[in-house]
């Protein structure tokens, strides 16, 4: 479903309901008895595989992970859905604060893990996913991308006193149910949760008068210290996106402190802890996604030289707040990103570049040099960051969207070696709309450390 079907009815609702929101700390409640792992249940075959026993064959990788327990967990009233939302990064997002770069644009999902504390002796539950979700918009007018209902998985004790708390893997692997996630809702990184997210609910369907709800995670600065090592879960870690493994608690990429709840299939409201500023947890909810992350492990290169006003200035005041280069006739700043991998034995990077103008000319470039300590100097409308032994390596027409990517062997086209480290940028035409008058632009720059 495209986005602007998905969205059209969530515009009205969060100029209205949406951003009305609720404390929700009379629905917190503390994790009185020890989590415990349930292990694994493989939809295919309706069998179990116990937590002691050899993993599920899903994966191979972690595609979301919020999984930095806090301590708590969410009661919810009878039949009530809570909807949380977290983000898969395209190709094309950027390297910065609260984004990371994804390794492919769909995303095959055959996993998920979810948890609970429940009172009942056995919980019902179902789980939805919806490729595209605004944070607190009303669910109920969504039709999901994939839905499942799960009977008979492990509870309480059957009274409010004997609290059984769960977490358990979903294999879909083999089953119908397997299902995909687009990249960035759209394969487009906005800089924003509207335009990037994905969200899932989860639904404890025969409460029979004593629902619980999902665990409580994520701390992505580290302040609750709920990590392993004592000094939190830091933004993103545990993913595929930034090269850990399945067992690295982390705090998922694009959690945030809003979820929404409805009952009985209508709105029930937008809701909120407060964060650390309101002495209450960053209140996301547990949940991991598996499946094939692609690419090989993430995005390669560190982005620098951004056109945010930290550094040197733009030319004419015009910075961009999307972690690319200064803002052009668009509004925001063309973003550099590298994918595929550092080698030069594997001869797969590929720079892309977004947020360019659309139909006009790039030139992707290399230098040995990043330029006023990586700060850059003022050129045309941008900031020309990579210099020194400079070599064009190709020129590619941005598309309608204003993307493009390199088609070429960059190493080869370099000339590097393994243990070289090399700047990247990309320079473009802004004929038109040029804001400052330069009539060219450019995006960061990207440093990459060559391996063989």
């Amino acid at each position: 479903m495209l986005r602007s079907s998905l969205f059209a009815a969530s515009a009205v609702l969060l100029s209205t309901a949406a951003f009305a929101q609720n404390d929700a700390s009379s629905k917190l409640r503390p994790v009185t008895s020890p989590v415990k792992n349930a292990g694994t249940y493989h939809l295919a075959t309706d069998t179990w595989t116990r937590a002691k026993s050899p993993t599920a064959n899903f994966g191979p990788d972690t595609l979301y992970n919020n999984t930095c327990l806090l301590g708590y967990y969410v009661v919810l009233s009878s039949i009530e859905t809570m909807v949380d939302s977290g983000r898969l990064p395209s190709t094309n997002s950027v390297v910065g604060p609260g984004s990371v770069a994804g390794t492919a644009d769909s995303y095959a999902v055959n996993g998920f893990q979810i948890s609970y504390c429940a009172t009942n002796a056995a919980v019902d539950m179902d789980v939805a996913h919806y490729v595209c979700y605004y944070p607190c918009s009303d669910a109920t007018q969504l039709v999901p991308d994939s839905a499942l209902s799960i009977a008979g998985l492990p509870g309480g004790g059957g009274s409010a006193s004997a609290l059984g708390c769960w977490i358990l893997n979903i294999d879909l692997q083999g089953s119908t149910a397997e299902f995909s996630l687009t990249a960035d809702c759209d394969i487009i990184y906005d800089g924003n949760a509207a335009g990037d997210n994905f969200g899932w609910a989860q639904t404890e369907t025969n409460p029979n008068g004593a629902p619980g709800g999902p665990l409580l995670a994520g701390d992505p600065y580290g302040i609750l210290a709920a990590g392993p090592t004592g000094v939190g879960c830091p933004f993103g870690d545990g993913t595929v996106f930034v090269g850990q493994d399945a067992s690295t608690q982390g705090t998922g990429v694009g959690a945030d402190d809003v979820f929404e709840t409805d009952i009985g299939g209508a709105y029930a409201g937008c809701w909120y802890f407060g964060g650390y500023l309101g002495g209450a947890p960053f209140a996301s909810f547990n949940h991991v996604v598996y499946g094939e992350g692609g690419g090989g492990g993430g995005s390669v290169g560190s982005s620098y030289c951004v056109g945010d006003g930290s550094g040197t200035a733009c030319p004419c005041g015009n910075s961009s707040t999307n972690g690319g280069g200064c803002a052009n006739g668009g509004g925001e700043g063309a973003v550099l990103s590298g994918s595929g991998s550092d080698s030069v034995g594997n001869a797969d990077l590929v720079l892309s570049g977004a947020g360019a103008i659309a139909n006009q000319p790039g030139l992707y470039f290399q230098g040995d040099n990043a330029i006023n300590s990586g700060n850059g100097v003022g050129f045309g409308d941008g900031l020309r960051c990579a210099g020194g032994a400079v070599i064009r390596l190709q020129v590619q027409f941005a598309d309608a969207a204003g993307d493009s990517a390199t088609s070429i062997d960059v190493g080869a086209k370099g000339g590097v070696a393994a243990g070289d480290v090399k700047r990247y940028q990309l320079w473009y035409r802004d004929p038109n709309t040029t804001p400052c008058g330069g009539q060219f632009n450019l995006s960061n720059a990207i440093e990459i450390t060559w391996t063989a």
